[in-house]
């Protein structure tokens, strides 16, 4: 064979095997941003639930309120529950946009920054809900029984009780800031505590992470 055959021969294979290479780059890159769309569509689906739950919580706590207008001590906790859930309406309104803007079109780096932001976003809803929870269940101990069995807990309640857990859930809070601050960094180091990470923030999203992030290493690597 002659060498301007070989030359040949070799650019026409190059070509076909830088083909074959941008074909699979392709072929992975839809697959992962496929599985990560699939993983976002679960997240999505639990952040609408929520986002309904809190919907009618505070279509419910509204209803409460007026009819306690003139009863400072059932207003006054369910304006507390009112505006906690505000809070969590809001959040999950927040999510549900920024789920519906990622554009799937955009450089894989771009979509990865978007979803550690969502995941970071839900990771902290979680724990502001889980550290405020302590000081809202006397409210909605409260509302709840005068709601639904008409029952008055300052009357079968000792008042002392009342403050003793209001004051509980207030000094648990700076001291779980406190214990995140000071703990936080050491703790992450353990498999079981990025574990539960991931499960705050929901598996759905993580596995979406993995999968955009799968893309990123094979790119770097071609």
């Amino acid at each position: 064979m002659e060498i301007e055959e070989l030359k040949e021969l070799w650019v026409r294979n190059e070509g076909r095997l830088d083909a074959s290479m941008r074909l699979n780059t392709l072929l992975l890159t839809q697959t992962n941003l496929q599985r990560a769309a699939g993983s976002l569509r679960r997240v999505s689906r639990g952040a609408v639930a929520e986002t309904g739950i809190n919907a009618i919580a505070l279509v419910l706590l509204g209803s409460f309120a007026a009819d306690h207008s003139g009863e400072l001590r059932c207003l006054a906790p369910a304006v507390a529950l009112g505006i906690y859930a505000i809070a969590l309406l809001a959040v999950g309104v927040r999510q549900l946009v920024a789920i519906a803007s990622i554009d799937y079109d955009e450089p894989v780096v771009v979509i990865q920054k978007r979803l550690e932001e969502l995941r970071v976003q839900r990771i902290r809803t979680t724990l502001w809900t889980l550290l405020f929870a302590p000081l809202m269940w006397v409210p909605l101990l409260i509302v709840a029984l005068r709601g639904i069995f008409g029952a008055d807990l300052y009357a079968a309640a000792d008042a002392g009780w009342l403050v003793a857990n209001a004051v509980f859930g207030v000094a648990l809070i700076p001291l779980a800031i406190f214990a995140a601050r000071r703990y936080g960094g050491r703790v992450e180091r353990f498999a079981v505590v990025r574990a539960l990470a991931d499960d705050v923030a929901g598996r759905s999203l993580v596995r979406a992470l993995d999968a955009v992030d799968a893309i990123r290493r094979f790119e770097e690597a071609s």
